[in-house]
């Protein structure tokens, strides 16, 4: 093979393509796709595995915080004071005393609130009867209280009943309804009825 010099002054083989180039540069290639494939993995799969460990340390650190705070828990309810020293004794007392303490001058702010709350009912309660009172001087009082009898609540059967020996007349017609009363109907009707 000869060499032969190129416009850019380097030197060139002789009967070389593009397509040497290539094939020279092919397994280049592929080399680096593997190196960059291999490391991808690796430092997937170290950082999983780091992530793993991580939350496995603090999954422990956590459930021994839980199992502290249950203990400590227990000692303000006054369970197991059996392992507690005197030392720890005298601080679960002080800060037992320091939560009653606020918990007595929570209670006691609400229940001022509550009575200030209902005092306020109270006042303006006492304003509304004394407004009910002063109307009720000022209207005129009544003559007699209204009772409704029963007479009155049914006028017809309020027909004279000052009299109940009175004498009513009743004529009794036989017969068809809308026919009128011939005379010698009429003296068949009065002979065939007894007049009392």
């Amino acid at each position: 093979m000869e060499w032969a010099p190129v416009a850019d002054h380097k030197m060139r083989k002789k009967g070389s393509t593009s397509e040497d180039v290539t094939s020279a540069l092919t397994p280049l290639k592929k080399t680096i796709e593997r190196y960059r494939t291999y490391t991808k993995e690796n430092i997937g799969n170290k950082t999983v595995q780091q992530d793993i460990e991580q939350v496995k340390a603090d999954a422990d650190g956590l459930a021994k915080k839980l199992e502290a705070l249950e203990t400590y828990k227990r000692k303000l309810l006054g369970e197991k004071l059996d392992e507690c020293s005197i030392e720890e004794l005298h601080s679960l007392e002080a800060k037992l005393e320091r939560s009653l303490i606020s918990i007595r001058g929570r209670k006691t702010k609400l229940l001022e609130e509550q009575v200030a709350k209902l005092r306020e009912k109270e006042m303006k309660l006492r304003k509304e009867n004394e407004e009910l009172r002063e109307k009720c001087k000022n209207q005129p009082p009544l003559s007699a209280p209204l009772t409704v009898r029963a007479e009155d609540e049914n006028p017809d059967r309020n027909i004279n009943t000052t009299n109940d020996n009175m004498d009513v007349e009743t004529e009794l017609f036989i017969g068809l309804p809308g026919r009128s009363r011939s005379s010698g109907g009429a003296a068949e009707d009065s002979q065939a009825m007894p007049h009392s």
